[in-house]
Protein backbone atom coordinates (compact mmCIF):
# COMPACT_ATOMS: atom_id res chain seq x y z
CA UNK A 1 0.00 0.00 0.00
CA UNK A 2 1.33 3.41 -0.99
CA UNK A 3 2.02 5.84 1.87
CA UNK A 4 1.63 9.51 0.98
CA UNK A 5 4.64 11.80 1.13
CA UNK A 6 4.20 15.43 2.21
CA UNK A 7 3.34 17.92 -0.53
CA UNK A 8 5.36 16.28 -3.31
CA UNK A 9 3.68 13.03 -4.32
CA UNK A 10 3.63 14.29 -7.87
CA UNK A 11 6.44 16.46 -9.12
CA UNK A 12 4.30 18.52 -11.45
CA UNK A 13 0.77 18.79 -12.79
CA UNK A 14 0.02 19.84 -16.32
CA UNK A 15 -2.32 22.80 -16.05
CA UNK A 16 -5.04 22.14 -18.61
CA UNK A 17 -7.46 24.50 -20.32
CA UNK A 18 -11.09 24.06 -21.17
CA UNK A 19 -10.14 23.42 -24.79
CA UNK A 20 -8.08 20.40 -23.78
CA UNK A 21 -10.75 18.72 -21.66
CA UNK A 22 -11.51 15.82 -24.04
CA UNK A 23 -8.03 14.46 -23.49
CA UNK A 24 -8.20 14.36 -19.69
CA UNK A 25 -10.32 13.21 -16.71
CA UNK A 26 -12.58 14.96 -13.99
CA UNK A 27 -14.19 15.01 -10.29
CA UNK A 28 -17.96 16.23 -8.44
CA UNK A 29 -20.03 19.51 -7.86
CA UNK A 30 -19.73 22.32 -5.51
CA UNK A 31 -16.83 24.37 -4.15
CA UNK A 32 -14.96 26.12 -6.95
CA UNK A 33 -12.03 28.52 -7.33
CA UNK A 34 -12.89 31.96 -5.96
CA UNK A 35 -11.22 33.62 -8.96
CA UNK A 36 -13.07 31.73 -11.70
CA UNK A 37 -16.55 32.37 -13.10
CA UNK A 38 -19.05 29.66 -12.19
CA UNK A 39 -20.32 29.72 -15.80
CA UNK A 40 -17.24 27.75 -16.87
CA UNK A 41 -18.04 25.03 -14.35
CA UNK A 42 -21.70 25.08 -15.39
CA UNK A 43 -20.79 24.66 -19.06
CA UNK A 44 -18.59 21.66 -18.31
CA UNK A 45 -21.16 19.96 -16.08
CA UNK A 46 -23.84 20.17 -18.75
CA UNK A 47 -21.87 18.67 -21.63
CA UNK A 48 -23.80 15.83 -23.37
CA UNK A 49 -21.34 13.13 -22.28
CA UNK A 50 -22.35 13.84 -18.69
CA UNK A 51 -26.11 13.52 -19.18
CA UNK A 52 -25.59 10.12 -17.55
CA UNK A 53 -25.09 11.90 -14.21
CA UNK A 54 -28.49 12.41 -12.62
CA UNK A 55 -29.82 13.69 -9.35
CA UNK A 56 -31.38 11.76 -6.49
CA UNK A 57 -34.06 13.03 -4.15
CA UNK A 58 -36.55 11.70 -1.63
CA UNK A 59 -39.47 12.81 -3.82
CA UNK A 60 -40.30 14.65 -7.02
CA UNK A 61 -41.00 17.80 -4.97
CA UNK A 62 -37.73 17.67 -2.97
CA UNK A 63 -35.16 20.41 -3.52
CA UNK A 64 -32.38 18.63 -1.62
CA UNK A 65 -30.34 16.50 -3.98
CA UNK A 66 -27.61 13.88 -4.13
CA UNK A 67 -26.17 12.26 -7.24
CA UNK A 68 -25.85 9.01 -9.17
CA UNK A 69 -24.49 7.77 -12.49
CA UNK A 70 -26.45 5.77 -15.05
CA UNK A 71 -24.28 2.75 -15.95
CA UNK A 72 -26.96 0.67 -17.73
CA UNK A 73 -30.43 1.51 -18.99
CA UNK A 74 -32.03 0.61 -15.67
CA UNK A 75 -29.09 0.74 -13.23
CA UNK A 76 -27.58 3.67 -11.32
CA UNK A 77 -24.24 3.53 -9.47
CA UNK A 78 -24.05 5.83 -6.45
CA UNK A 79 -22.80 6.15 -2.86
CA UNK A 80 -24.63 3.94 -0.38
CA UNK A 81 -24.59 6.24 2.64
CA UNK A 82 -27.67 8.26 1.65
CA UNK A 83 -29.84 6.07 -0.60
CA UNK A 84 -33.28 4.97 0.58
CA UNK A 85 -35.85 2.61 -0.89
CA UNK A 86 -38.40 5.37 -1.37
CA UNK A 87 -36.68 7.76 -3.74
CA UNK A 88 -36.64 9.07 -7.29
CA UNK A 89 -33.92 9.79 -9.84
CA UNK A 90 -34.02 12.47 -12.50
CA UNK A 91 -32.26 12.01 -15.82
CA UNK A 92 -32.95 14.67 -18.40
CA UNK A 93 -36.48 15.92 -17.74
CA UNK A 94 -37.86 12.58 -16.53
CA UNK A 95 -38.20 11.13 -13.03
CA UNK A 96 -37.64 7.41 -12.40
CA UNK A 97 -38.69 5.50 -9.30
CA UNK A 98 -36.36 3.19 -7.41
CA UNK A 99 -37.20 -0.50 -7.72
CA UNK A 100 -34.51 -1.94 -5.45
CA UNK A 101 -31.14 -1.10 -3.93
CA UNK A 102 -28.15 -3.42 -3.74
CA UNK A 103 -25.39 -2.18 -1.42
CA UNK A 104 -21.79 -3.32 -1.66
CA UNK A 105 -21.33 -6.45 0.48
CA UNK A 106 -18.24 -5.04 2.23
CA UNK A 107 -20.13 -2.10 3.73
CA UNK A 108 -20.09 -1.70 7.50
CA UNK A 109 -23.54 -0.32 8.43
CA UNK A 110 -23.47 2.97 10.33
CA UNK A 111 -19.71 3.37 9.98
CA UNK A 112 -17.63 6.04 8.29
CA UNK A 113 -15.11 3.32 7.47
CA UNK A 114 -16.72 2.96 4.05
CA UNK A 115 -15.06 6.24 3.07
CA UNK A 116 -11.71 4.71 3.96
CA UNK A 117 -12.22 1.27 2.41
CA UNK A 118 -13.70 2.51 -0.86
CA UNK A 119 -16.88 0.45 -0.59
CA UNK A 120 -19.33 3.30 -0.15
CA UNK A 121 -21.21 2.04 -3.20
CA UNK A 122 -24.75 1.03 -4.06
CA UNK A 123 -26.49 -0.11 -7.21
CA UNK A 124 -30.02 1.18 -7.75
CA UNK A 125 -32.35 -0.63 -10.11
CA UNK A 126 -34.96 1.66 -11.68
CA UNK A 127 -38.58 0.65 -12.24
CA UNK A 128 -38.35 1.84 -15.85
CA UNK A 129 -35.31 2.00 -18.13
CA UNK A 130 -33.75 5.31 -19.23
CA UNK A 131 -33.95 5.08 -23.01
CA UNK A 132 -32.82 8.51 -24.20
CA UNK A 133 -29.46 8.83 -22.40
CA UNK A 134 -26.24 6.92 -23.07
CA UNK A 135 -25.00 5.17 -19.89
CA UNK A 136 -21.47 5.81 -18.64
CA UNK A 137 -18.70 3.42 -19.61
CA UNK A 138 -16.83 2.10 -16.58
CA UNK A 139 -13.02 2.15 -16.45
CA UNK A 140 -11.47 -1.32 -16.24
CA UNK A 141 -7.80 -0.45 -15.99
CA UNK A 142 -5.54 0.35 -13.04
CA UNK A 143 -3.82 3.61 -13.98
CA UNK A 144 -5.82 6.36 -12.32
CA UNK A 145 -2.93 7.77 -10.24
CA UNK A 146 -1.74 11.16 -11.47
CA UNK A 147 -4.55 11.55 -13.98
CA UNK A 148 -6.61 14.70 -14.30
CA UNK A 149 -10.25 13.97 -13.58
CA UNK A 150 -13.68 15.64 -14.00
CA UNK A 151 -16.17 15.61 -11.14
CA UNK A 152 -19.84 16.03 -12.03
CA UNK A 153 -22.52 16.60 -9.44
CA UNK A 154 -25.22 18.68 -7.74
CA UNK A 155 -23.43 19.86 -4.60
CA UNK A 156 -24.02 23.14 -2.78
CA UNK A 157 -22.23 25.95 -4.58
CA UNK A 158 -19.46 27.97 -2.94
CA UNK A 159 -15.78 28.79 -3.32
CA UNK A 160 -12.53 27.78 -1.72
CA UNK A 161 -12.26 30.90 0.43
CA UNK A 162 -15.71 31.07 2.01
CA UNK A 163 -16.98 27.51 1.64
CA UNK A 164 -20.69 26.99 0.91
CA UNK A 165 -22.67 30.09 0.00
CA UNK A 166 -25.75 31.24 1.91
CA UNK A 167 -28.53 30.87 1.01
CA UNK A 168 -27.53 27.43 -0.20
CA UNK A 169 -28.07 26.56 -3.84
CA UNK A 170 -27.52 23.29 -5.68
CA UNK A 171 -26.71 23.19 -9.37
CA UNK A 172 -25.13 20.75 -11.79
CA UNK A 173 -21.48 21.70 -12.21
CA UNK A 174 -18.32 20.03 -13.43
CA UNK A 175 -14.74 20.70 -12.41
CA UNK A 176 -11.22 19.36 -12.55
CA UNK A 177 -8.85 17.80 -10.09
CA UNK A 178 -6.01 15.26 -10.05
CA UNK A 179 -5.87 11.80 -8.53
CA UNK A 180 -3.09 12.46 -6.01
CA UNK A 181 -3.11 9.06 -4.32
CA UNK A 182 -4.49 5.55 -4.57
CA UNK A 183 -4.50 4.16 -1.05
CA UNK A 184 -2.15 5.44 1.64
CA UNK A 185 -2.45 7.48 4.83
CA UNK A 186 -3.87 10.88 5.70
CA UNK A 187 -3.79 12.54 9.13
CA UNK A 188 -2.76 9.26 10.70
CA UNK A 189 -5.56 7.23 9.11
CA UNK A 190 -4.87 4.46 6.63
CA UNK A 191 -7.14 4.07 3.65
CA UNK A 192 -7.55 1.27 1.14
CA UNK A 193 -6.28 1.08 -2.43
CA UNK A 194 -9.99 1.04 -3.32
CA UNK A 195 -9.99 4.80 -2.59
CA UNK A 196 -8.88 7.53 -5.00
CA UNK A 197 -7.83 10.77 -3.27
CA UNK A 198 -7.80 14.39 -4.50
CA UNK A 199 -7.04 17.61 -2.66
CA UNK A 200 -8.38 21.10 -3.43
CA UNK A 201 -5.46 23.42 -4.20
CA UNK A 202 -5.56 27.20 -3.80
CA UNK A 203 -4.44 29.58 -6.60
CA UNK A 204 -2.99 31.94 -3.96
CA UNK A 205 -1.10 29.82 -1.46
CA UNK A 206 0.58 26.38 -1.47
CA UNK A 207 -0.10 25.97 2.27
CA UNK A 208 -3.42 24.28 1.51
CA UNK A 209 -1.79 21.55 -0.56
CA UNK A 210 -1.61 18.15 1.15
CA UNK A 211 -0.07 16.08 -1.63
CA UNK A 212 0.78 16.37 -5.28
CA UNK A 213 1.52 19.69 -6.93
CA UNK A 214 0.20 22.84 -5.20
CA UNK A 215 -0.66 24.33 -8.61
CA UNK A 216 -4.45 24.21 -9.16
CA UNK A 217 -6.02 23.35 -12.48
CA UNK A 218 -7.98 25.96 -14.42
CA UNK A 219 -11.28 24.50 -13.20
CA UNK A 220 -9.99 23.10 -9.90
CA UNK A 221 -12.88 21.95 -7.71
CA UNK A 222 -13.48 20.57 -4.25
CA UNK A 223 -16.21 18.41 -2.77
CA UNK A 224 -19.40 19.84 -1.31
CA UNK A 225 -22.39 18.63 0.65
CA UNK A 226 -24.92 17.21 -1.76
CA UNK A 227 -22.47 15.86 -4.31
CA UNK A 228 -22.20 12.40 -2.74
CA UNK A 229 -22.66 9.75 -5.40
CA UNK A 230 -21.37 12.07 -8.11
CA UNK A 231 -19.45 10.74 -11.08
CA UNK A 232 -15.71 11.14 -11.59
CA UNK A 233 -14.50 10.72 -15.16
CA UNK A 234 -11.31 10.63 -17.20
CA UNK A 235 -10.40 10.05 -20.82
CA UNK A 236 -8.93 6.64 -21.60
CA UNK A 237 -7.87 5.90 -25.20
CA UNK A 238 -10.08 8.70 -26.44
CA UNK A 239 -13.16 7.58 -24.50
CA UNK A 240 -14.70 9.26 -21.46
CA UNK A 241 -14.89 6.64 -18.71
CA UNK A 242 -16.21 6.51 -15.14
CA UNK A 243 -13.39 6.01 -12.63
CA UNK A 244 -14.90 7.03 -9.29
CA UNK A 245 -17.97 7.80 -7.20
CA UNK A 246 -17.81 10.68 -4.73
CA UNK A 247 -17.93 9.18 -1.25
CA UNK A 248 -16.99 11.93 1.18
CA UNK A 249 -14.25 14.04 2.70
CA UNK A 250 -11.17 12.85 4.55
CA UNK A 251 -11.32 16.10 6.50
CA UNK A 252 -14.24 18.39 7.34
CA UNK A 253 -13.13 21.67 5.78
CA UNK A 254 -15.17 22.42 2.65
CA UNK A 255 -12.69 25.05 1.51
CA UNK A 256 -9.19 25.10 0.00
CA UNK A 257 -7.30 22.18 1.46
CA UNK A 258 -10.31 19.85 1.47
CA UNK A 259 -9.50 16.24 0.57
CA UNK A 260 -12.02 14.12 -1.35
CA UNK A 261 -12.40 10.37 -1.04
CA UNK A 262 -13.63 8.66 -4.20
CA UNK A 263 -14.80 5.05 -4.31
CA UNK A 264 -12.69 3.43 -7.01
CA UNK A 265 -14.86 1.92 -9.76
CA UNK A 266 -12.17 -0.29 -11.29
CA UNK A 267 -11.89 -2.43 -8.15
CA UNK A 268 -15.67 -2.77 -7.84
CA UNK A 269 -16.39 -3.90 -11.40
CA UNK A 270 -16.59 -7.59 -10.56
CA UNK A 271 -19.33 -6.93 -7.98
CA UNK A 272 -21.15 -4.50 -10.31
CA UNK A 273 -21.11 -7.00 -13.18
CA UNK A 274 -22.44 -9.78 -10.95
CA UNK A 275 -25.42 -7.69 -9.83
CA UNK A 276 -26.54 -6.09 -13.10
CA UNK A 277 -26.14 -9.32 -15.07
CA UNK A 278 -28.61 -11.21 -12.86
Amino acid sequence: MKVLKPATLLAILIVTTAASLPAICFTADGIIRHDTNVAKYRELGNRPEFYCVGRYSASVESTDYAVGVLIAKNWVLTAQHFVKDISVWKFGDTFYKTKRIVKHPEIKPGSEETQWNGRDLALVELENPVLDIVPATRYRGAHELGKTIIKIGYGYIGNGKIGMENPRKQEKLGGQNVVDAVGGTFEGREFSSNVLVCDFDSPESPEFNHFGSPVPLELEIGGSKGDSGGGVFMTDNGQMVLVGIVSGALNREIKYGAVMALARVSTANEWIDSVISE
